[in-house]
């Protein structure tokens, strides 16, 4: 990843120099994507930062929405979890305006990250199941890059549950239709957001 990183880097200031917004914005998305996979938080922050702002002014709500997904799991990693919650929220409803599948997935896995960090674990392994169960269903893998942060969101959610317990949150989650995931995504227990 290292060695993509370097490719990456290198094209996003050839595109700078270029003054190339939309295709700026989506090498320095890739950057910050590359980034995060390599736990390099700072740099990933500053990279999805510039690519958020340059996709709200020119290219649209698709990757606007990637963007704030991956600024809300690094706000999570962080500890920033109010700062998340908008992030997270604003994400989400730019990617189903979009009607962008990949990036309404990669919400709720972000928002399976906050549950996590809330202390409720059964709702991640529900949020991160339906991520996986609308992915499967349109037959869209994981990102490559996002791989090792769902990985090791994975483990940490089994460990705090159990196996079992996980399995079996996670299989209902997969079950799950957009529609339910996003209002599982949308109703947080202790904020004031739940719905009856």
């Amino acid at each position: 990843m290292d060695g993509a990183l370097r490719e990456v880097a290198a094209s996003l200031e050839e595109l700078r120099r270029q003054d190339e917004p939309v295709f700026t914005a989506i090498a320095a998305f890739g950057a910050g994507s590359l980034e995060m996979a390599l736990d390099r938080h700072d740099d990933a922050w500053r990279h999805l930062r510039e690519a958020r702002d340059l996709a709200q002014r020119y290219s649209g709500d698709w990757l606007t929405a990637g963007c704030q997904a991956e600024l809300g799991i690094l706000e999570v990693l962080r500890g920033g979890l109010d700062q998340a919650r908008g992030l997270l929220e604003q994400a989400l409803d730019l990617s189903l305006a979009a009607g962008s599948t990949p990036f309404v997935t990669l919400c709720l896995t972000a928002h399976a990250w906050l549950a996590l960090a809330d202390s409720d674990p059964e709702r991640a392994a529900l949020l991160e199941g339906a991520a996986e169960g609308l992915r499967r269903r349109v037959s869209l893998p994981t990102w490559p890059l996002l791989r090792q942060v769902e990985a090791e969101l994975v483990t940490r959610v089994r460990q705090r549950l159990g196996a079992g317990h996980f399995d079996q949150a996670f299989s209902a989650g997969s079950a799950l239709t957009q529609r339910e995931a996003v209002a599982i995504a949308r109703n947080r227990p202790g904020t004031g957001t739940q719905t009856s």
